[in-house]
């Protein structure tokens, strides 16, 4: 190794070490009561990772005539680290003469997003890693419920001290969008608690490598063949070329849904909440948790609290939310582009006028993975109304008008589906109703999006391979097209795991905890793997144990299974391909 490469080394671990420090200051400077001389220090270390920052991108400067070589994205972060350079030290000096934070928040949101990008360009690096990528993906789930459980025990967070189990419970149950919650969102975590959960739900609902991989390509450019490759099989893109089309669409798509939903609600709240400020935090609040199908809300009672049980309004609005969030980017993306050829291919037949080449490309079609998501979910939301609204119309609806039952009733079938809000006691559900209730849960979302459970399209795949043993037809056919084995053979290992892992989850509930009732151990179970937070109220009265046990199903329902093995096995074992066919020999199956 040559000096100079020595020397890139050198300053490239310096600047990792630097990024690491950074995010210890951060939650030392905003979760920990701070005195002079710490603030001061904090003050000063931002002055010095700025300084630091901006000798490390300087170093990576193109020379004269190849400035294009680097991606937009290079320049923008070197001149975030110049900006920083100037603010921390406006800052720095304001806090020793003055003793005034007034900049402080602009410092650390300003180390935060450099930090944030350096170490986007270093997880985005997969190529130089030796684990596999489905690995990381549920390892990148690992560190960030840590990080949320450092985040959460930190004094300023909790209104009084949380456990370690509180904690780890509570972030995997933001991370992993569930919603099951042990302490009350609401009263339990002060702003910067309810702040730090509402981070983990976004971080979580999107998956972190999906953020850290667009703050990579932005900043390091696209990399090697293989870290493309493995973005694109993460995110479901078309081409490899499109990666960073498909992550700036996602995140848009979510901002802008998130952000339209947080008006609608703050228009929904005249006369609930009185103040401005906690008006706004309410709408942004939930329209994430809603979008994400967390569940989490700042309400004691969720949307049952009284002064938004009648709400209906707000119940469509979080419904919606909910929906779009459980169908899928790819769903969305697929809908727009459907639009967009619908409108170029009608001017083509009005106007015989196209821009494109070949104008029969215009003809607007759905995938059949959008069609099976489609009209999967809108007959399990109709059906899931009609079944709630017929059993439960003497019981938990007694309560609301004719139109409030019906509203109630459709919140209720698209809630159970991996959202986890409520606007009726749960826990007075009819034995039957809860019955319906866990098989909704158990499908739960579609796949791509917020949700979790077994999802549509392995519940929709598994119905047509019926169809087709019923029938005698050679292979699952659903209009002009064919589903693939490979289709069928991942939704059927999907299905098995799933009920092995509810089966041992409830298992191990009722010998923790049985005194609190198999039915609703049973629900907590269910609730849990396929990330819903619908609770029949026992999640404060679980032990230890139990809770430890309902942390690790949250884990495996959100990451998968099906997923967590593949990348374990495939780490330690390598399926080497062999032109070898062995015979086949019948199986008796009745």
């Amino acid at each position: 190794m040559n000096k100079k490469k020595s020397v890139s080394l050198i300053n490239d671990s310096f600047a990792f070490a630097v990024s690491i420090t950074a995010l210890v200051a951060l939650v030392l400077d905003y979760g920990y009561s701070t005195s002079y001389w710490m603030h001061l220090g904090t003050d000063i270390f931002y002055l010095l990772s700025a300084f630091i920052y901006l000798y490390y991108f300087l170093g990576q400067f193109p020379k004269k005539g190849n400035i294009k070589d680097k991606p937009l994205g290079y320049y923008f972060v070197l001149f975030l680290a110049a900006v920083l350079a100037v603010i921390s030290l406006l800052n720095t000096t304001n806090f020793l003469f003055n003793q005034s934070a007034n900049l402080n928040l602009y410092t650390a949101g300003m180390v935060f997003i450099l930090t944030i990008f350096d170490l986007s360009g270093r997880l985005y690096r997969l190529d130089r890693q030796t684990l596999h990528p489905a690995l990381v993906f549920a390892l990148s789930f690992v560190v960030l419920i840590c990080i949320g459980t450092l985040l959460l025990m930190a004094p300023k967070a909790t209104v009084n001290n949380i456990s370690f189990i509180d904690a780890i419970f509570t972030a995997t149950s933001a991370v992993c969008v569930t919603g099951l919650a042990v302490l009350d969102t609401g009263k339990d975590f002060t702003f910067i608690g309810q702040m730090a959960i509402l981070g983990l739900i976004q971080l979580g609902a999107l998956g972190m490598l999906s953020f850290t991989s667009l703050f990579a390509l932005f900043f390091k450019g696209f990399g090697s063949f293989e870290s493309r490759l493995n973005i694109k099989d993460m995110i479901n893109a078309d081409t490899i070329d499109g990666t960073f089309r498909r992550l700036t669409q996602i995140v848009l798509f979510v901002f802008l849904i998130e952000g339209i939903g947080a008006v609608v609600i703050f228009s929904s709240l005249e006369g609930s909440i009185d103040t401005f400020n906690e008006r706004i935090f309410f709408s942004v609040f939930h329209s994430i948790s809603a979008f994400c199908n967390a569940g989490f809300s700042t309400l004691s009672d969720s949307l049952y609290e009284e002064g938004f049980r009648y709400n209906y309004g707000l119940h469509a609005c979080i419904a919606i939310l909910i929906v779009f969030g459980g169908l899928g980017y790819g769903v969305f993306i697929d809908i727009y582009q459907y639009f967009k050829k619908s409108i170029s291919y009608s001017i083509y037949r009005i106007f015989k006028f196209s821009w494109s080449k070949n104008p029969q490309k215009l003809k607007p079609h759905l995938s059949l993975n959008s069609k099976i998501v489609l009209n999967t979910s809108l007959i399990l939301i109709i059906a899931g109304t009609l079944l709630f609204y017929f059993l439960e119309i003497n019981n938990t609806l007694q309560e609301h008008s004719q139109f409030g039952k019906l509203m109630t009733s459709i919140f209720g079938s698209i809630t159970t589906r991996t959202a986890g809000f409520n606007t009726v006691d749960t826990g007075s559900l009819h034995l039957s109703t809860l019955v319906i209730v866990l098989f909704l849960m158990w499908i739960g979302a579609s796949p791509g999006s917020t949700g979790g459970g077994i999802k549509t399209t392995t519940f929709a795949v598994a119905t047509f391979s019926i169809v087709q043993q019923v029938f005698g037809y050679k292979s699952i056919r659903i209009g002009y097209r064919r589903i693939s084995q490979t289709a069928l053979n991942r939704a059927t290992a999907i299905l098995s795991l799933s009920l092995v892992t509810i089966g041992i989850s409830t298992f191990l509930l009722i010998y923790l905890d049985e005194e609190l009732g198999v039915m609703q151990l049973a629900f907590e179970s269910f609730s849990a793997f396929s990330t819903v937070g619908l609770s029949m109220g026992i999640t404060n009265q679980l032990s230890d144990s139990s809770k430890f046990v309902v942390i690790l199903t949250m884990f495996v329902g959100r990451v998968g299974l099906l997923t967590i093995l593949t990348g374990m096995i495939r780490q330690i074992h390598t399926h080497s391909y062999s032109p070898i066919e062995y015979p086949e020999e019948e199986i008796f199956i009745n």
